[in-house]
C-alpha cells in the first residue's frame, strides 16, 4: 500500500509568494557531507520576510551580529535552511536549492516550454 501524499509539504511550497521581490542569489554553497547545493543571499530581515522564501515558522536571529539559527529538513520543510545575522544588521540566508526553484514561477514555466519544444535537438533526442 502507498503512503499518503505530504499535504504539510505543498502548504510550504505555496507559502512562497508570487507577488515577493525578486532576490538574487550573492554565492552558491555544495555540501558533498549533507549532499545539498545551496544558495547563499544577504538581504534585511524585512526584505527577507517579504520574500516568503522562510517560512513563517521559522524564528528570525536576534539583532546582535554573528547570532543566528540553523533549520534542519522538517516535515512541512524538508530542506535546510541557515539564517546568520551579520555586522551591518543584515541576514545572510544559505538555502537548499531546491526550495527556492520550487517556488520560483517564471522559471518552472521556461523549463516546461523548453521541455515541450519538440524542435530542440536534445528533446528530439538526436545526437549532439
Amino acid at each position: 500500500m502507498e503512503p499518503e501524499p505530504r499535504r504539510v509539504y505543498a502548504k510550504a511550497v505555496k507559502s512562497i509568494s508570487q507577488k515577493a521581490p525578486l532576490l538574487m542569489p550573492i554565492n552558491r554553497w555544495k555540501s558533498d557531507a549533507i549532499g545539498i547545493t545551496a544558495y547563499v543571499f544577504e538581504e534585511s530581515e524585512t526584505t527577507l520576510r517579504q520574500s516568503g522564501l522562510v517560512p513563517e515558522w521559522v524564528g528570525y536571529p536576534p539583532e546582535c551580529p554573528g547570532a543566528g539559527i540553523a533549520v534542519p529538513a522538517h516535515h512541512s520543510f524538508p530542506n535546510y535552511l541557515k539564517l546568520l545575522r551579520l555586522q551591518s544588521g543584515r541576514l545572510r540566508l544559505v538555502i537548499d536549492a531546491r526550495a527556492v526553484l520550487r517556488g520560483d514561477t517564471s522559471y518552472q514555466r521556461l523549463l516546461c516550454n523548453l521541455l515541450a519544444d519538440t524542435q530542440l535537438s536534445l528533446v528530439k533526442g538526436e545526437a549532439v
